[in-house]
């Protein structure tokens, strides 16, 4: 239509010679015609937006400060509701120091709520409160409430910020907040269903601990620089003395590649913590690198945590090493995974050492790219768990025991957003 309109505009046919008007008063210009008018266009329905994925989301939860789990404008969508719940359950069947013994199993369960409020274009803000259910009776107790009764109790519940000034994003929380070691390894990490990561497995990182953290992400989540503040004394105690925990963290992502599936990501992740625990002051102090690779098919990673004084014992060195590797043989049907973990709790002394070893197929009934939004997973597996001679014992056993395990799995995530405005490029599916 735009060129015919232009054609017509500039019409190059002979013009007629001009009129010429009666008493020789000259000629008389002919009127000229009017120009054509273009209809107008009716609008059609408007393209979807192109995915994009952040470096590290929105196929995860912890994709903050960079993005958020919404998709906010502070014109159109300038809030969002957070409804989240995390259900990991099963059975295990197998021996425990040659003594055979089967169990139905609630690993974790979680549910959490939360507002995102957009005021500004380069700024949102809210706050998070999530629940997790326990054992009511401590890791060295046999009794709790009413025998050893599942009770819930605050995992979570913070206020947070993130400010965006050109590509540096700056990240705020403060309250009962998540530890952030186990947050950015946990993006490079796709089974956690059937088993926790080394450090949150022996609580070389308690996963929520009350005070500040502060993170400056570059470029997209290429670099992530974290400094935590917190009591020390985890979820479990009030502060008992004077001094803080304080962690740095550091976290490349040198590779760094979108595909339609989700993104590719290689990070590599540095830190240390000066901490104390208990009215004593005892040192707890942590040293940890991990290397992690995301990809939409393989998953894999090697974490290190060395610790200075561990388990109320100032003067004890120990460390953890764990290995994961999964990966799908079949898009979405079928995968499988593999994880290594070893644990010295007193590096002085021989034989002190904890093996943990499993293997599982698995099997998803909703794509990957819907891991941050839904997730339906079952694992069939084992798992062997062998102590060192000088190791320490299981709760409630006097010496060390060696465990086979036959595990079935249920990993059941999901994540629900309720608020005005359409999906975004940051939700949007391929």
């Amino acid at each position: 239509m735009m060129l015919v309109a232009l054609l017509l505009a500039l019409d190059v046919s002979p013009e007629p010679p001009p009129a010429v008007a009666p008493s020789g008063q000259g000629p008389i210009q002919a009127p000229a015609p009017p120009e054509p008018t273009e209809p107008p266009t009716p609008p059609g329905p408007k393209a979807a937006p192109k995915p994009r994925w952040a470096a590290s989301g929105p196929w995860v939860p912890n994709a903050w400060p960079t993005r958020q789990v919404c998709g906010l404008d502070p014109v159109d969508a300038p809030w969002c509701l957070l409804v989240r719940a995390d259900v990991f359950t099963g059975a295990r069947v197998g021996t425990i120091g040659g003594a055979q013994q089967g169990e139905f199993r609630l690993d974790r369960a979680e549910a959490a709520t939360g507002l995102l409020w957009k005021p500004a274009t380069r700024l949102e803000t809210g706050g998070i409160v999530a629940m997790e259910s326990i054992r009511s009776a401590g890791p060295q107790s046999v009794t709790g409430i009413d025998g050893d009764s599942l009770v819930v109790r605050l995992l979570e519940a913070y206020g947070h910020a993130a400010a965006h000034f050109g590509p540096i994003d700056v990240g705020l929380r403060a309250g009962l907040i998540p530890e952030r070691w186990i947050e950015q390894v946990e993006k490079g990490y796709d089974t956690r269903g059937f088993d926790a990561l080394a450090s949150d497995r022996v609580r070389m990182f308690d996963r929520a601990d009350i005070g500040a953290s502060v993170v400056v992400s570059g470029w997209d989540s290429r670099v992530d620089i974290d400094l935590e503040v917190v009591n020390g004394e985890g979820r479990a105690q009030r502060e008992r003395n004077r001094g803080k925990n304080t962690t740095a963290m550091l976290t490349v992502r040198p590779v760094l590649r979108e595909h339609a599936s989700g993104p590719i990501v290689l990070a590599l992740h540095g830190g240390f913590r000066d901490g104390s625990l208990g009215v004593a002051s005892i040192a707890d102090r942590r040293g940890a690198a991990a290397v992690s690779f995301a990809s939409p098919w393989v998953y894999g990673g090697v974490e290190y945590v060395h610790a200075l004084g561990y388990g109320g014992r100032g003067d004890l060195r120990a460390n953890a090493l764990g290995a994961w590797v999964s990966g799908r043989i079949l898009p979405r049907w079928l995968g499988a995974m593999a994880k290594y973990d070893r644990v010295v709790f007193d590096l002085g002394a021989k034989d002190s050492a904890i093996h943990v070893v499993g293997g599982a197929v698995f099997s998803d009934v909703f794509e990957h790219v819907d891991r941050n939004r839904r997730r339906v997973r079952v694992y069939a597996g084992y798992q062997y768990e062998g102590y060192g001679r000088a190791a320490a014992p299981l709760p409630g056993a006097t010496t060390a025991q060696d465990a086979h395990r036959f595990l079935l799995q249920l990993e059941l995530r999901g994540l629900a957003r309720i608020g005005p405005g359409r999906l975004t490029s940051t939700e949007a599916r391929p």
